[in-house]
């Protein structure tokens, strides 16, 4: 066939449903998976076309060249050249399927550039102008600059690219520094619970939502973990394991509480009480009110301030040495022991601990303390790990080798010798019995009463217990 004659001519129409992107199909609420996956509705659209040459509509087959730009002239071509050979025209009209790919349309304009030649010939196309400009369907002008990719099944507003591998929905905003850009999930009813849920496997499994009632935003997992109330601040709980865990970077603030004007901290149940740095209030919690470790016991404080410290209840305000048993001697709550050296202290700590035994007269001069309680050193895996220890109070008498707590200062209940009754107000020492206290022994010299010279251990605050035989004592070692 002869080379037509110019000039040639073309009028486009896209058929209804035309260049936009048509959406896939989905599976209507009833449908399960069940009943099958729909076959994708592609990105392919219909392109009906009237060719004419030299005014006379053209006839028999022609070779077609399209490709799509973004200007009217120039420009830049977007998506790939679909060639089409040997396509049939009749009385000027033809009609062929383009699929430019699923980034073609959604930002700007598009026109069309078609080039034809005689169908089953070698020779140059010629290129038709002008341009065919491309119109959408109105059903298509509610959804400018939404993209969709079956073939990666990927839906994007305002991008046509994933921003990982997994992206399945994505939305970009176009503007300036410091301006919002996103979505919202609303409802109808002011009172609604617009929410943004996740889901794996056909069930849910999480969700955060806002109260429209309360206007309070939470965080559902198995129950609310999360609640940032309207009045402001921060609800975490319940938990079976741990409500907060804060893992930082060294040399970074696991938590930092700036400009309160109420308590920085309060752990436990109301009532609140204002201007306290941590408020612990009754009945507060079961064990540890504060667990404090630090990485290095030998040089740093679990604890430092420089104001006063008031406690309440310190082993009964009193102050407590730490010690091991010595010797073959058990020792019992009350017994009243002597230094005899010096050991290494409890697993994890650098410490030195003072090592005893019953103490007995008429060598009272080592008498360093009176045993409040054995002392167990328990595991606490839950805390730090399997290696973690605590020294806490155990009933029982403790064997060589064990803890005990001797309260050097402060109230405590001391083991009685039976030689002589004990009265409130009398200056105790080391009795000839091991681990007992009695009075201090007086006697009249010149119409004077002398007390014998002997280390004193405390103050009776009153007379001997009949069935245990521990006195009240007032303890003050020097």
């Amino acid at each position: 066939m002869k080379r037509p004659n110019l000039p040639l001519l073309i009028a486009g129409l896209l058929l209804l449903g035309a260049w936009w992107p048509a959406a896939g199909q989905t599976m209507t609420p009833a449908a399960s998976a069940a009943e099958g996956t729909e076959a994708p509705v592609g990105t392919g659209f219909t392109y009906q076309g009237l060719l004419t040459q030299s005014g006379v509509p053209a006839t028999g087959a022609w070779d077609f060249e399209l490709a799509l730009f973004d200007a009217a002239a120039g420009g830049v071509q977007v998506g790939s050249t679909v060639t089409v050979g040997d396509l049939a025209v009749a009385a000027g009209v033809f009609s062929t399927t383009l699929d430019f790919g699923p980034g073609a349309f959604g930002v700007g304009a598009r026109w069309l550039e078609i080039r034809v030649r005689p169908g089953a010939s070698g020779g140059a196309y010629t290129t038709l102008a002008p341009r065919q400009a491309l119109t959408p369907a109105p059903i298509a002008l509610s959804m400018p600059n939404v993209y969709t990719d079956e073939a990666t099944n990927f839906v994007g507003v305002g991008r046509n690219f994933r921003i990982s591998g997994n992206e399945v929905f994505g939305v970009r905003y176009t503007g300036a520094a410091n301006q919002y850009g996103g979505m919202y999930v609303e409802t109808s009813d002011a009172a609604g619970w617009p929410f943004y849920g996740f889901a794996t496997n056909g069930s849910f499994r999480a969700w955060t939502y806002y109260d429209g009632t309360t206007g309070d935003w939470s965080l559902y997992n198995a129950g609310i973990r999360l609640t940032v109330p309207n009045e402001g601040g921060l609800r975490i709980g319940p938990s079976l394991d741990y409500s907060l865990v804060i893992e930082n970077t060294t040399g970074s603030d696991g938590i930092r509480i700036l400009d309160t004007g109420d308590d920085a901290i309060q752990i436990g149940s109301p009532p609140d009480v204002a201007n306290y740095g941590v408020y612990i209030p009754s009945p507060g919690v079961s064990t540890y009110g504060i667990w404090s470790n630090t990485s290095n016991a030998a040089g740093e404080w679990a604890f430092y301030s420089v104001d006063n410290i008031q406690a309440g209840n310190v082993f009964a305000a009193g102050q407590v040495q730490i010690a091991r048993v010595e010797g073959e001697q058990v020792l019992n709550p009350g017994d009243v022991v002597a230094a005899i050296g010096v050991g290494a202290g409890a697993p994890g700590t650098h410490d030195f601990l003072p090592t005893v035994t019953a103490a007995a007269g008429p060598d009272r001069l080592g008498v360093i303390g009176v045993v409040r309680s054995r002392m167990a050193l328990l595991p606490r895996p839950t805390k730090e790990g399997a290696d973690a220890y605590a020294l806490e109070s155990v009933p029982g008498p403790a064997q060589p080798g064990d803890f005990v707590a001797l309260t050097v200062r402060g109230v405590t209940f001391a083991r009685s010798d039976d030689s002589a009754p004990i009265a409130a107000g009398q200056r105790l020492t080391a009795a000839e019995r091991e681990g007992a206290v009695r009075a201090l022994r007086t006697r009249s010299l010149e119409g004077m009463e002398v007390s014998e010279s002997t280390p004193v251990i405390g103050v009776a605050l009153g007379a001997a217990d009949e069935d245990s035989g521990l006195v009240p004592v007032y303890v003050m070692l020097p």
